[in-house]
């Protein structure tokens, strides 16, 4: 045989020794391939969907176009007792779909629109305009039943924390009633549309049980632990990502992020563990509530047992309690907080210098010397704290001492950066008065009339919408409005 290289040897002869024709038509052929491959490549890129390359799968489509969902969220044909909830979901940080679970609550029962503008018709609500969330459009302060009136045929929908009058009729799941969940409540939040809204892609820092009494939601979910995938702004917990056309290049890490999906029917509950990943869609008549609360350091599985033990008896509970029975709790973002640092420290106690160092990144102010006022203020309440939790006198709180640590004294640490500020407060009383029947002022007006509380003014304890008279609380923001411009020109003169 001749070795193979003598055989190529060969060929390249033949090759080279053939008619000039022969290569003119190889080059015309050659031509004509690299036309027909300009020509295709064009066309692709003309089509704008179609030009995804196949390198990019999802790009320029809905955001989980890039890979099929993984396996199945769990899904219960019950209520799971809290002890269960708690090991097998909140601790595992596993999300799980709760089928019909909110079917026997009041709310479920009555929350038609006719229910809602009779009996809570009157109530001041947060609206948002556009379906498609992008956290950068106003709000507006309306009552129900205005809402009530026009949303099937606007693109306005509500998102509002449950009104107080509303809360006797949602009722917690038995999975919160024992245990400690109820004493890290944070919010409510109540949110209503006629269908086609369409979230960010976000997380929350919060625990979430999410109830639907009506329409059907579609989610996206991914754990956190693929959070540096995720692309979240630095201004937020959400990622500016456009879920109906996500930009691979922009965002390559949602190109490989693996995700969940979810279909909640109305009557279900889901469970949304602490800062997972999540995008919704919402269709026809929609209206759910979120549950939120804090991480609990601990879950106090005697709380669950008739006598506190838990080799015993336990409780028998009901499988819905009216949220009217609970109370948010204040301070619990910041004990939070605080135990997280616990946890990171070597010594597993928090000292004074470090809580200040905390404490500086929140203070927010106009000029230097309010910075300063401020600051000075904190270390005040700084002193307090210690002096109430730091039981042992070592200088340094412990888990047990922060979680015993009073919740006023806490948010006094951290001012109103978590909380609920006095201004909210001025402006929910003035939205109260206003959602309560007074002809003579125009709903128009509200956002004019709504300020922060002036300092020093307060409403009274016996405080009641229908009979106060709101030209106190108007004169007090004018006559404050006033100070500050004469203390203003005072400052200009100097």
């Amino acid at each position: 045989r001749r070795p193979v290289y003598v055989e190529e040897r060969s060929e390249r002869r033949k090759l080279l020794s053939a008619p000039m024709a022969h290569w003119v038509r190889l080059l015309a052929a050659l031509a004509v391939c690299v036309a027909l491959a300009q020509s295709s490549r064009d066309e692709r890129s003309s089509d704008g969907a179609a030009s995804a390359a196949p390198g990019r799968p999802g790009h320029l489509k809905p955001l989980g176009s890039h890979r099929p969902p993984e396996g199945d969220i769990d899904v219960l044909d019950y209520v799971p007792h809290p002890i269960e909830f708690h090991k097998n979901y909140v601790l595992a940080s596993k999300p799980v779909l709760m089928k019909g679970a909110t079917r026997g609550s009041r709310a479920f029962k009555l929350w038609n629109d006719a229910y809602l503008a009779e009996n809570f018709g009157k109530l001041v609500v947060m609206t948002e305009h556009g379906k498609k969330e992008n956290r950068s459009k106003g709000t507006s302060n309306i009552q129900l039943k205005t809402f009530l009136s026009r949303y099937n045929k606007t693109d306005e929908f509500m998102v509002e924390t449950l009104p107080p009058p509303m809360r006797g009729d949602f009722q917690l799941l038995r999975s919160l009633l024992c245990g400690g969940f109820t004493n890290f409540l944070k919010d409510a939040v109540l949110w209503f549309s006629s269908g086609g809204t369409k979230s960010v892609l976000h997380y929350d820092n919060v625990e979430n049980i999410n109830c639907l009494m009506s329409g059907t939601k579609d989610l996206f979910l991914a754990d956190k632990v693929h959070m540096d995938l995720a692309h979240i702004g630095a201004d937020g917990a959400y990622s500016r990502a456009d879920v109906d056309s996500v930009d691979m290049d922009e965002y390559p890490g949602l190109g490989q992020i693996p995700w969940w999906h979810a279909r909640m029917e109305a009557g279900d509950c889901f469970y949304i563990p602490y800062r997972w990943l999540h995008q919704i869609r919402s269709f026809d008549r929609n209206l759910a509530i979120n549950i939120w609360w804090v991480p609990m350091p601990r879950f106090h599985e005697g709380d669950c047992y008739v006598d506190g033990k838990v080799d015993g008896e336990r409780k028998d509970l009901a499988q819905y309690s009216s949220l009217s029975n609970f109370d948010f709790t204040l301070g619990q973002s910041v004990r939070n907080e605080l135990l997280e640092r616990v946890k990171e420290s070597k010594l597993k106690t928090v000292g004074k210098e470090e809580i200040l160092e905390a404490v500086e990144g929140t203070i927010e102010a106009q000029t230097d010397e309010e910075a300063e006022q401020q600051l000075a203020e904190r270390e005040r309440a700084i002193d307090q704290l210690f002096s109430a939790a730091d039981t042992n006198k070592d200088g340094g709180l412990d888990q047990d001492e922060v979680e015993e640590a009073p919740a006023r004294l806490l948010v006094a640490v951290f001012g109103n950066d978590l909380e609920e500020g006095q201004g909210d407060q001025g402006d929910r009383k003035v939205m109260d008065y206003y959602g309560a029947d007074h002809p003579e002022v125009e709903m128009d007006e509200l956002d004019v009339a709504v300020a922060d509380l002036p300092e020093g003014f307060e409403f009274p304890e016996d405080y009641d919408p229908e009979t106060y008279d709101i030209n106190e609380y108007l004169k007090a923001v004018e006559a404050e409005k006033q100070r500050k411009e004469e203390e203003a020109a005072a400052h200009t003169e100097l």
